[in-house]
């Protein structure tokens, strides 16, 4: 062969070995990875209990976070520049240069949300006003235009509904040095879904999950890997010269050698290994053979007995990482119904909620608390090994062993629970907060308006200036009031921005959903309240009118106003007022005794019952009721017919006479009025609205016996934790790891056979082989088990671990009865409570109106106004109007209380669907319980019970999505 041909095939040789020692594209590698971890992660997705959703390890491109460069050769971050300075700086940026990466992609979802919602608030409003606009047009045709419009001017305007309890915008004119500027830039407005939702796209702690699985899939790839057929391939070409005066003599040649083979592990610890070896010289010197090849085959196998021997070392490290990715996938499920409790609820309740809210953030990871216990999967945690290592066999020389083969890893580890952090707040805790402001606000108006009132009364010196400085001061400590909870609220809206991944300059405010049904409520109160006091007042004015159309007047009133409409007041009025109409003044009042006599003798029954510890029966408690009306409205009828004789006419000074008649009657005329008021307030009664319902397996948690409640929650939670799975699991765990570190103490026993052949040295026949030139061996390998103490207390320790898990699992289960019994108890105990504090409102609207109503009541003629009265008046308004107020708070906070705890409960017995946006599926009112919680209109009783996890009440799982990069080269 001609040198020039034969030096072009060896440096072409050279360069495609030396091409292929480049390997293939970072792009090929990580798509290779993704590929197999989708692979694996398919294979282990059997389960609706614990389905993979929401899961991709790349971010959503419309995430904070979103990365848009080339995942391979990302731009260089901006450097520190002291540590640019002081460090060496081996690597350049490259042609992707400097940049920091972020996405803005949820600006946008942001952005297209609030107009969204905007525009639904809108609506809203709009069939709002339009239904108003309605029932002003029926009410203009019911009476005069100068009535109306006093009743118009004596009735509070209904405050317009804010869209938003978290609204940077605070209502009315009331400001403080943390309130938003006039010019603050309108805030995204957000319902709690879409933030749940935004959770799943750029919360970072969520995407921590998921590459916690990611990883966890990786390593499942590794441990399948090394019970395959392992190839590899080694190759070497030296140039050769030397001189004639050297040792070996004058050489002039190339020398290529290469080793190819591969390795085999069995799930008996047995190790297959297998090579060809070739070495081939081109002679170029001019003298002997120009061209000698020569090869060689190695085969080795060999079979460990005892230490280290058998299926259960072998495929321990297999075993633990596919149980591990099982733990992982269940923890990820879980904490995807930890996230959103964590978002939706958030922290612990204020004023009597329950520990336990969901989650938490600590540095870079998300740490869900009313958990069991943490998982246990982590790759480099441990207390310490077996020292068994499945395909690393004794240190024997063995020619042509893989250098880089791939093992299993280590047999046997115990690793140690840590602890768990603290939880945050959420949107319902940030909604509350909001709302405490916004009833701050509400009740410093009120407290404001009182100064202004007792400012006028004092320059008519029916009041002195110190009950005007105690209405100050009431005002400053509203205002201090104010500032903490606007405070706190900007506080906890910082703290929800970081749960959702947005920055904390970002405006945001949350729409009032959740808190609008008692937000409806106590505006009914207000308006009915609002409705009394312009009907009350109306009448003032009734001094210019004739006497023969007053009580037209007051007839129209008792008809047609507001306060009345929807009752049986007015068709009740008109019969039970003709009937005192047609009555002579002596039976009139001969008939107003009789009712009072029939009423002190039902008065004093009553008193007779209280004091035996007993109640007066239905039907005479109704009687005494209604001749408490009848004598009112009688004695209405006798003050009214004395404002018709006119009796002012003799009087000195008419005009005073007159009002001073008009007073009297109108104050009886008010007495028959509450009638009204009271039926509204019946009314108002039976809207308070429902707490959401509570049960689970047919048993309706509210209504039967505690034991039964609390049986029911706990067997639920047994039955469904995903974390309590695992721990059963893990206990399996650390018992198979006895066996392990076991045979760690047990002596080395092997039985290897090895095989090596070649082909003649010298000649260029390198397949010639033959068995003359074949060598075979069989080889047992012993160890005497002399020195074991650092297995002797692994397999103490693993005997420690076992027990620990035990007890482990014990009170994990302990832990689980603990917390879903406090739970049913605090959420029994807050609908009772709920139930309390809606007649404490109540109480609330009446005391504040009546003590107003007091204090506003000018002093009888000619009699002086005592200081000591006009104090007690002036600190039964402010105490009064602060028991409105304290009502108002406690309820709010019972509400959201027991929202965040039902949420708590549902996310610990596990039945907690989500839908594809991470949302609660929350059909438990038409799935198993069909009769109401707190307020409910029925008492039917459960229906059904939980459906089974793969029933269709589950969410359809999504497909897992194909990896986000560029395909395979």
């Amino acid at each position: 062969m001609d040198k020039a041909v034969r030096l072009m095939l060896v440096l072409l040789l050279a360069g495609l070995f030396g091409l292929s020692l480049s390997g293939c594209t970072r792009r090929f590698y990580r798509n290779r990875a993704d590929l197999e971890v989708a692979d694996i992660l398919t294979d282990k997705d059997q389960f609706p209990e614990w389905q993979i959703d929401q899961y991709h390890v790349y971010p959503d491109p419309r995430a904070r976070f979103a990365d848009d460069t080339n995942p391979d050769r990302p731009p260089m971050p901006p450097d520190d520049p002291a540590s640019a300075e002081m460090a060496p700086n081996p690597q350049k940026p490259g042609h992707a240069g400097v940049r920091i990466i972020e996405g803005s992609g949820y600006l946008e979802l942001l952005a297209a949300w609030d107009t969204e919602n905007r525009a639904e608030a809108a609506a809203a409003k709009l069939a709002d006003a339009g239904s108003s606009d309605s029932q002003t047009r029926a009410d203009a045709g019911t009476g005069g235009a100068d009535a109306q419009e006093k009743i118009k001017a004596g009735t509070k305007e209904k405050p317009e509904e804010p869209q938003a309890l978290g609204s940077g915008q605070m209502a009315g004119t009331i400001s403080t040095a943390l309130s938003p500027p006039p010019n603050a830039p309108r805030p995204y407005l957000l319902k709690l879904e879409q933030t749940v939702e935004l959770g799943l796209i750029n919360s970072r702690e969520y995407q921590d999950a998921r590459e916690n699985l990611y990883m966890a899939a990786l390593q499942v790839s590794l441990q399948r890997f090394s019970f395959a057929a392992q190839f590899f391939a080694f190759g070497q070409a030296v140039r050769q010269w030397s001189g004639t005066q050297t040792p070996s003599g004058h050489q002039n040649n190339w020398a290529l050698g290469s080793n190819v083979g591969f390795s085999k592990l069995f799930s008996t610890g047995a190790l297959l290994l297998a090579d060809f070896a070739n070495q081939t010289v081109f002679n170029m010197a001019g003298f002997g053979r120009s061209l000698t090849s020569q090869s060689n085959i190695n085969l080795d196998l060999i079979q460990p007995l005892l230490r280290g021997g058998g299926r259960a070392v072998t495929l321990e490290p297999l075993t633990q990482n596919e149980r591990n990715l099982l733990y992982e996938i269940r923890l990820f499920a879980r904490f995807r119904k930890e996230f959103y409790v964590s978002i939706a609820g958030g922290g612990a309740g204020f004023g009597g909620g329950t520990s336990g809210g969901g989650g938490s953030i600590t540095g870079g990871s998300f740490q869900p608390v009313g958990v069991l216990a943490p998982g246990t999967f982590s790759p480099a945690a441990g207390l310490g090994s077996s020292g068994l290592v499945p395909g690393v066999v004794a240190p024997i020389l063995i020619t042509g062993d893989n250098p880089n083969r791939v093992t299993p890893g280590v047999s046997g580890q115990i690793t140690l629970n840590t602890s768990l952090a603290a939880p945050i707040g959420g949107y319902l805790s940030t909604l509350l907060e909001a709302e405490q402001r916004q009833l701050d606000i509400y009740y410093l108006e009120k407290l404001e308006a009182n100064l202004k009132l007792g400012k006028a009364m004092a320059e008519g010196g029916d009041i002195s200036e110190l009950q005007v400085e105690q209405f100050e001061q009431q005002v400053l400590g509203g205002r201090t009031n104010l500032l903490n909870d606007q405070l706190q609220y900007l506080q906890s809206l910082d703290s929800f921005k970081l749960q959702l991944g947005l920055p904390t300059a970002l405006p945001i405010e949350l729409e009032d959903t959740p808190f609008r049904p008692l937000n409806q409520q106590f505006q009914r109160y207000e308006d009915v309240f609002n409705q009394y006091v312009a009907a009350s007042e109306e009448p003032n004015g009734f001094n210019t009118l004739e006497a023969s159309r007053v009580r037209n007047e007051f007839r129209r009133i008792f008809t047609t106003s507001a306060l009345v409409r929807g009752t049986r007041f007015p068709s009740q009025i008109e019969k039970r007022w003709s009937e005192w109409e047609k009555l002579t003044a002596d039976g009139l009042q001969k008939r107003i005794e009789q009712f009072g006599e029939e009423r002190r003798r039902l008065l004093a029954t009553r008193d007779d019952l209280l004091a035996k510890g007993q109640v007066l029966p239905p039907a005479e408690q109704q009687r005494l009721s209604e001749l408490s009306f009848e004598i009112d409205l009688g004695t209405f009828e006798k003050q009214l017919r004395q404002y018709e004789s006119q009796p002012w006419k003799k009087a000195t000074n008419p005009t005073a006479q007159q009002q001073l008649e008009l007073r009297y009657a109108i104050a009886v005329f008010v007495d028959v009025l509450i009638e009204a008021r009271n039926e509204r307030l019946e009314q108002l009664r039976e809207k308070w609205p429902d707490l959401a319902k509570l049960c689970v397996n047919g048993v309706d948690l509210l209504k039967v016996d505690l034991d039964q409640a609390q049986a029911a929650v706990v067997q639920a939670g047994l039955s469904n934790r995903l974390d309590l799975m695992n721990i059963r699991a893990q206990l399996v765990d650390a018992w198979r790891q006895v066996a392990i570190f076991a045979n760690a103490l047990l002596g080395s026993l092997s039985v290897q056979y090895h095989m090596n052949t070649s082909t003649p040295l010298g000649l260029a026949e390198p397949l010639a082989f033959d068995a003359h030139r074949t060598q075979q061996q069989l080889i047992l390998n012993t160890q005497l088990p002399l020195v074991r103490i650092q297995e002797r207390n692994s397999y103490r320790a693993s005997l420690i671990n076992f027990q620990r898990a035990r007890r482990i699992l014990m009170g994990a289960e302990d832990r689980l009865a603990s917390d879903t019994r406090n739970e049913i108890r605090s959420l029994r105990q807050l609908e009772e409570r709920y139930r309390i504090q809606q007649r404490q409102v109540e109480l609330g609207y009446l005391q504040a109106e009546n003590s107003l109503d007091t204090f506003k009541a000018p002093s009888q003629p000619g009699v002086a106004a005592s200081a000591a009265n006009a104090a007690a008046l002036t600190n039964q308004l402010i105490q009064a109007q602060n028991s409105l107020y304290q009502a108002q708070l406690l309820m709010t906070t019972i509400w959201i209380n027991y929202l965040n705890t039902r949420l708590q409960l549902y996310r610990d017995m596990e039945l907690m669907p989500l839908d594809n946006r991470g949302v609660w599926i929350d059909d438990i009112a038409t799935r198993e319980c069909a009769g109401g919680a707190a307020g409910g209109n029925g008492d039917h009783p459960c229906e059904g019970g939980v459906p089974n996890s793969r029933g269709s009440q589950r969410p359809q799982p999504e497909p897992l999505p194909p990896p986000q990069s560029t395909p395979l080269e």
